[in-house]
C-alpha cells in the first residue's frame, strides 16, 4: 500500500490523507474532500514523515490492525515504581551514570574573557556555548565542544552511546519557561499546597534536550455499552505521536507535554542553544513496549472520557498498533523541575515541565495513593503546522462484517472538531493508582 501525508480535517477532526491521483486531501471519517491549491505539489517533510491511510471499503472502515482486543496492560516496570520515581534527576544520574553526575556536581562558576571585545563575564563550567553580554558574540568552550556533537562526558546516560542527530530547537527562554510554570502553579494552588515549588522553579529549573521516538498510534478499546452484555467500541488515531526513549525525566509527564511540531526539526548541534543545559542520550533499558503500553492506556481512557463520555475506569479491553516513522528519533527541548523526597507531603512528589518549543507547562503530582496530571492551555496565537501531534477525535464504531469492517456509530464531540480545541485547552485529571498488597489481590487494580 502507498503511504500518504495527513492533515487535520476541519469538519470532523479526523485525519485527512493526501491522495496523489486526485490531487486532494480526503477524510476517511466523514468523507470531506479538500483539493490541493492550484499548482501545489506534494507536501514535503523535514523528517520524510508518511502516514498509512485508513482503508475504506463500501463506506466501512477496515480496522484489521486493531481488531484483536485483549485485557489492557498497565506496566509495572521499575521506572514506574515509587522508589525510582521519587528520585531526583541527580540521584537517578548517580545511580545510572556516576561519571557524568560527578561532572555536574563539581561544576563551578567561571570568569570568561571575551576574545572579541575583552570584557569579562561569568558562566558555569558545564556550559557549551556562552554569549558575551557586552558585544553579543557567541563563544564555544573548546574542551566541551566537538564539531556537530556533544561531549560524551556531559551527556546523561550509561555510556552516552547514542544521541539523535536531529532535534527541535528551543524557542522558549528561561524567563518565559519560569513564568509559564509559575502561572500553572498559581492556577492550581490546591494541587501544589505544601510544596515549595515556586522557589524550585526560580532557582532549579533546567533545560534538557530529551530523546523521543516519533510514530503513529492507533487503538481500539471496548467499554460497557447500553444494555446488559452490550459492548461499545472506540477507535483512536494519534498522528505524529512522540513517546520517551529515556527515563531520566518522568515518563508520564513527558507524555502530556505534546503537541510537538516536527516541521521545525533541524540538525542537533551544540550551538542550537546557548547557556547551561543538559543532554540525555537514548536509554536502551527504556523498553519501547513498556512505555507505549503505559501511555496508550492513559490516552485511551482520557480521550474516550472527554470526547464520548465513557468512564476510563470501565475500559475493558484494548488493542494498539504503533507505526514508527523512519529516522524518527528526535531530541526535544524541555525545561524541568523535580522535587526530591525531602520536600514531601505524605510522601507526595511533584514534577513540573515546560515544552521548550510551544511554552506549554505541565505537572504531575503523585504519591502511592493518587496521581494528578495538570496541563496548561497552549499560548494564544501559537501556530502549529500540519506536521504536529494530532489526537484525532475518537469515534464509536460497530462491527458489521468480515473482514474486520466497521461502521461509524457516532463521532466524539458531536458537531465540531474537538481535537483542535482540545489540543489548546488545559486539563487537570486525577489518575487511579494501582492497589497493592491484599486489597489489590481482592479488589484488583
Amino acid at each position: 500500500m502507498d503511504e500518504f501525508f495527513a492533515i487535520k480535517c476541519q469538519n470532523c477532526g479526523g485525519p485527512m490523507y493526501s491522495h496523489q491521483a486526485k490531487r486532494s486531501f480526503e477524510c476517511a471519517y466523514c468523507g470531506t474532500v479538500l483539493p490541493w491549491a492550484p499548482g501545489a505539489g506534494d507536501p514535503t517533510s523535514a523528517l520524510g514523515i508518511r502516514h498509512q491511510p485508513l482503508q475504506v471499503v463500501d463506506g466501512l472502515l477496515k480496522l484489521t490492525h486493531v481488531s484483536q482486543l485483549e485485557p489492557p496492560v498497565d506496566p509495572d516496570w521499575y521506572f514506574f515504581k515509587p522508589h525510582w520515581r521519587n528520585q531526583s534527576v541527580l540521584e537517578h544520574l548517580l545511580w545510572e551514570d556516576r561519571g557524568t553526575a560527578s561532572e555536574y556536581q563539581e561544576a563551578e562558576h567561571v570568569s570568561i574573557p571575551c576574545p572579541f571585545c575583552g570584557a569579562s563575564f561569568e558562566g558555569t563550567s558545564t556550559q557549551r556555548v556562552f554569549e558575551c553580554p557586552s558585544c553579543g558574540n557567541k563563544i564555544g568552550a573548546a574542551d566541551l565542544l566537538k564539531p556537530g556533537t556533544f561531549s560524551k562526558r556531559l551527556t546523561m546516560g550509561f555510556g552516552a552511546e547514542y544521541v539523535p542527530e536531529q532535534g527541535i530547537p528551543c524557542a522558549v527562554s528561561e524567563q518565559q519557561a519560569r513564568a509559564a510554570a509559575l502561572q500553572l502553579v498559581r492556577q492550581h494552588p490546591d494541587a501544589f499546597a505544601g510544596h515549595d515549588v515556586e522557589s524550585a522553579i526560580q532557582n532549579d529549573m533546567m533545560l534538557f534536550y530529551f530523546p523521543m521516538a516519533l510514530a503513529d498510534l492507533r487503538m481500539m478499546a471496548s467499554f460497557p455499552g447500553k444494555g446488559l452484555g452490550k459492548e461499545a467500541l472506540v477507535y483512536y488515531e494519534v498522528l505524529d505521536w512522540a513517546y520517551p526513549r529515556a527515563n531520566y525525566l518522568d515518563i508520564s509527564l513527558m507524555g502530556i507535554l505534546e503537541p510537538w511540531d516536527f516541521s521545525r526539526v533541524a540538525p542537533f548541534d551544540p550551538a542550537m542553544q546557548e547557556g547551561d543545559f543538559r543532554v540525555i542520550a537514548v536509554d536502551a533499558s527504556t523498553k519501547d513496549d513498556v512505555v507505549v503500553d503505559k501511555l496508550a492506556l492513559y490516552i485511551a481512557g482520557n480521550d474516550a472520557e472527554s470526547a464520548l463520555g465513557f468512564s476510563k475506569k470501565n475500559l475493558r479491553s484494548l488493542s494498539r498498533k504503533v507505526r514508527k516513522h523512519k529516522d524518527g528519533l528526535v531530541m526535544v527541548p524541555v525545561y524541568y523541575v523535580d522535587r526530591p523526597a525531602a520536600d514531601e507531603r505524605d510522601g507526595e512528589q511533584v514534577r513540573i515541565a515546560v515544552n521548550g518549543q510551544t511554552g506549554r507547562a505541565a505537572a504531575v503530582v503523585f504519591s502511592e495513593k493518587r496521581e494528578t496530571h495538570i496541563v496548561a492551555p497552549l499560548p494564544s496565537g501559537l501556530a502549529l503546522s500540519s506536521e504536529s501531534t494530532v489526537h484525532a477525535t475518537p469515534i464509536e464504531v460497530k462491527y458489521v462484517k468480515s473482514l474486520f469492517l466497521y461502521e461509524i456509530v457516532r463521532r466524539g464531540g458531536e458537531d465540531a472538531a474537538p481535537q483542535v480545541a482540545a489540543a489548546r485547552e488545559g486539563s487537570c485529571r486525577e489518575e487511579k493508582t494501582k492497589r497493592g498488597g491484599l486489597f489489590g489481590t481482592i479488589f484488583g487494580k
